[in-house]
């Protein structure tokens, strides 16, 4: 069984682009499009493939201009795969503040959304004054937070226990 994503996904169709800087410009460049995206990568559906464990650059076209972040490929889907899209999986490996921030402000995971509904309805006059991209960047950092100061889960994406085990009885 594989390991739970540490980081929500958001399907989305982003453009970006795949560099390798060189010592006099570019020694690789190629464009491709996220299938979706966390804070942890993404996935680019791709008709050309890169080798695992390859530390690249991802420059995501955001519109108000491009955000590049130190990455690599993490898996590879080959051509030919009937259950996935040809494409990569890649690993963000230095997301700064600035990056972080500029992630939650534009890809508002759904229970960030899911919640910052609930908490207008609580609290109605906020809704002006406390703006969904302010409450992700709160609801992320009390994530983090949770996980590196009180053993939280390792998968924020839900924030439920592991299941037991089979054969394993659950009390009631």
């Amino acid at each position: 069984m594989s390991e739970p994503r540490r980081y929500e996904r958001i399907e989305i169709e982003l453009p970006c682009r795949l560099f390798i800087p060189g010592e006099d410009g570019l020694r690789f460049e190629a464009f491709a499009t996220s299938k979706n995206l966390g804070l942890g990568g993404l996935f680019v559906a791709s008709n050309f493939l890169l080798r695992a464990g390859l530390e690249l650059y991802v420059e995501l076209a955001l519109p108000d201009g491009p955000l590049a972040i130190r990455s690599q490929i993490a898996h590879v889907v080959p051509h030919g795969d009937r259950a996935f899209p040809t494409g990569m999986g890649i690993e963000f490996l230095d997301v700064d503040a600035h990056g972080r921030e500029t992630l939650l402000r534009y890809f508002t995971p759904t229970r960030y959304a899911n919640f910052y509904d609930a908490f207008i309805a609580e609290f109605p006059h906020l809704d002006k004054k406390v703006p969904l991209r302010d409450v992700s960047l709160v609801l992320n950092l009390w994530e983090e937070w949770k996980i590196r100061s009180e053993g939280g889960p390792l998968s924020t994406a839900s924030g439920a226990p592991p299941p037991p085990a089979l054969g394993t009885r659950v009390r009631r």
